[in-house]
């Protein structure tokens, strides 16, 4: 009798179960194990979802980071100018409305309220701080800020420095102190030369721009931008945009950008210092160079010169 004809099924049985356990469940795919008639997908890893989810929300909390440092910076500016009482600076009470509108939280508004008067939300009186850093190959960085504790904000700006591959050094030689009024244009306003005629009857007027659009932007000695600036908004019946002393850069020490690893670099590290309340301004002596408009649109967007 032949060998095949002595097993009985009782005694295949243990070794087709072993061989199913072993060596034929690992190798069989989920996929196949669904029923033949099913008519539901199939479940994906979703990684292209979450892909594009996780870019839609970056560039959406990049945009309100924006509006967020536009609404404050003008509540701040109009606070210092006209005072914080509401009821005798309705520019503030626009604007406070706008920043509302764009769902700007209470606590930042209240914020840059009180930082236009000097001072925290808690009381304690704002100091000047001045930070100055170099970043490879040779750019130069001013940061300007107002904290209650400059021991602690020094601390914690000084860390993401280091994390930039930066360090803090002196560049206030790359730099002018200049007074900056940024006037906002009007239907039927004024036009560039009669704004230059009217800047010069006053002291201390360095330059007038036009802006692409309708505004001027006013070059003064640092003393005089806040009386010039306001003696032109009331003359010509125009919003202030901007009032304030900058430091622009000097045109022999501007350092030209022309690879994009140095400018995600720097986008990087301003967008980190931006991140901080207690940042006024940032300014660089950088131009765009052979970097992409996209590049340099992410740079420009955190600069104030």
């Amino acid at each position: 009798m032949a060998i095949h004809e002595k097993l009985s099924l009782a005694s295949l049985r243990p070794l087709a179960r072993n061989l199913t356990r072993s060596t034929i469940a690992p190798f069989v795919c989920r996929q196949c194990l669904r029923q033949s008639f099913a008519t539901t997908a199939a479940p994906l890893a979703g990684h292209n979802k979450w892909s594009k989810t996780k870019h839609l929300k970056a560039v959406t909390d990049k945009k309100k980071m924006k509006d967020r440092t536009t609404f404050t910076h003008t509540i701040s500016m109009l606070s210092r100018l006209y005072g914080e009482d509401l009821k005798s600076n309705p520019q503030l009470v626009n604007a406070i409305a706008a920043a509302t509108k764009a769902s700007i939280p209470k606590a930042l508004i209240e914020a840059a309220i009180a930082r236009g008067q000097g001072r925290s939300t808690t009381g304690a009186k704002l100091e000047p701080l001045t930070l100055e850093i170099l970043m490879p190959p040779n750019i130069a960085l001013i940061v300007d800020l107002e904290t209650d504790n400059k021991t602690r904000t020094m601390s914690d700006v000084k860390v993401v420095v280091k994390k930039g591959g930066a360090l803090v050094g002196s560049t206030a030689f790359y730099f002018s102190r200049r007074g900056r009024a940024v006037l906002q244009g009007k239907p039927d306003g004024p036009g560039l030369s009669d704004v230059m005629e009217e800047a010069l009857e006053h002291e201390g007027i360095e330059d007038v721009e036009e802006l692409p659009d309708g505004g001027f932007l006013v070059w003064t000695e640092p003393a005089r931008v806040s009386s010039v600036g306001q003696a032109l908004s009331r003359k010509f019946g125009l919003d202030i945009a901007e009032l304030n002393v900058v430091w622009s850069p000097n045109e022999d020490t501007m350092e030209t950008l022309e690879t994009a690893a140095a400018a995600e670099s720097l986008s990087s590290m301003l967008a980190n210092l931006k991140e901080f309340q207690e940042v006024k301004a940032i300014y660089a002596n950088v131009r765009e160079g052979g970097i992409s408009d996209a590049e340099w649109a992410s740079i420009e967007e955190n600069l104030d010169s």
